[in-house]
């Protein structure tokens, strides 16, 4: 797609998002890197509605959160974690189980100082998610 105006310019481009809405996911996966750049504050406008874009696709963009999961940015992942995977509708993919129990059984300094650890942790004792 040439056309990338779904993916936002700004913290308040609301207007991208309400596009990204209309457009089926294949049509945008190859940006999901992109989009999920505007979820490392979820105060930011455009941070909800790209998480929730993004929710029933969990499972097919799990090689870019294992990329921010595997990061040295704390708020990133935690952000990631609540406003996106606890959401998600299915069984969470054993990659990203496996990662989450990492960051929950031998946090960095960063991840527990960012809260990073008990974020994860929250997912594991879910059933649906990790059972």
């Amino acid at each position: 797609m040439k056309n990338k105006d779904f993916i936002p310019t700004s913290i308040y481009d609301i207007a991208a998002v309400e596009r990204l809405k209309h457009l089926r996911f294949e049509s945008v996966k190859e940006d999901v890197p992109a989009l999920l750049e505007w979820l490392q504050d979820t105060h930011w406008d455009v941070a909800e509605g790209i998480a929730n874009y993004l929710v029933p696709h969990v499972n097919e963009i799990k090689q870019e959160l294992l990329f921010i999961l595997n990061s040295n940015d704390g708020m990133w992942k935690y952000f990631v974690i609540y406003i996106l995977i606890a959401r998600s509708q299915d069984k969470l993919d054993p990659a990203l189980i496996e990662v989450l129990r990492r960051i929950a059984e031998h946090p960095s300094d960063i991840d527990a100082e960012d809260a990073v650890d008990e974020a994860a942790k929250d997912i594991l004792m879910n059933e649906f998610l990790c059972g």
